[in-house]
């Protein structure tokens, strides 16, 4: 148990090893779920105990690196994962619609984080279950928000979206650039090695190609609510009849 709360490190997890593809597979399978049963806790008694359990588990997890990168750290140092869990932590804590609407779409780097993670953590110590739980955490509270407390964003959010990460990635950038030190946004250095050509042929392309890329899987973030709008929609206008305004049996 000592050993389980080291700070020293233990076996890291290869990549797209057995144990990375079953925390990819857990990861998912704990959205499907989610998604497929929080409409259960709208109008449920526990839903404000599902909702302070979930935040319980942000706290949990989050806490020693929360402690480091805002109390010790830069507001303009955070990565865009921390900025999605923070913001959506509060937003489905105090139930602010309009901020969800803004951050969802950035929990596009969740998924981002378990395909290509950047920790030498395992699941043998305690600081691997808090990176992947804090990261999964921005999933749930992307899925609870939508599915339980009905915010819906719409295509104006995500623009309003892309803009506020703008004028973040803007300020970070030069922060970078200019004095050095944590590449939070990885505006610097790419992420994985495999963009690491993108860098060598020039930087303006790598930055245009990783701008391009978040701009798409913030799209991607906006298509299953698109989807499932258009299907409520759609069953909408089978049950109901226009002409006469009655319902159809």
């Amino acid at each position: 148990m000592h050993d389980f709360f080291s700070d020293q490190v233990g076996q890291s997890i290869e990549w797209f090893g057995l144990t990375h593809i079953l925390l990819i597979s857990g990861f998912i399978l704990s959205l499907v779920l989610l998604w497929a049963l929080a409409p259960r806790f709208k109008n449920s008694k526990y839903e404000v105990v599902i909702r302070l359990i979930l935040i319980g588990l942000v706290v949990l997890f989050e806490w020693r690196v929360f402690e480091n990168r805002i109390l010790n750290g830069s507001i303009f140092r955070i990565p865009l994962c921390g900025i999605a869990l923070y913001a959506l932590t509060f937003a489905i804590a105090f139930k602010k619609e309009k901020v969800f609407k803004i951050v969802y779409f950035y929990a596009f780097g969740t998924l981002l984080t378990y395909l290509f993670f950047d920790t030498v953590w395992g699941l043998d110590r305690w600081d691997g279950w808090t990176y992947f739980g804090a990261h999964a955490a921005i999933g749930w509270l992307a899925v609870y928000g939508y599915r339980v407390l009905n915010f819906t964003p719409v295509k104006r959010d995500l623009y309003k979206s892309m803009l506020f990460l703008t004028g973040y990635g803007i300020i970070s950038g030069y922060a970078t650039f200019k004095y050095g030190g944590s590449d939070e946004l990885f505006l610097q250095n790419p992420p994985v090695e495999f963009m690491n050509f993108l860098k060598d042929i020039h930087q303006v392309l790598y930055i245009a190609v990783l701008v391009s890329l978040a701009a798409l899987l913030m799209f991607a973030m906006y298509l299953p609510i698109y989807l499932t709008e258009k299907l409520k929609e759609r069953k909408f206008k089978i049950e109901y009849n226009p002409n006469d305004g009655v319902l159809l049996v």
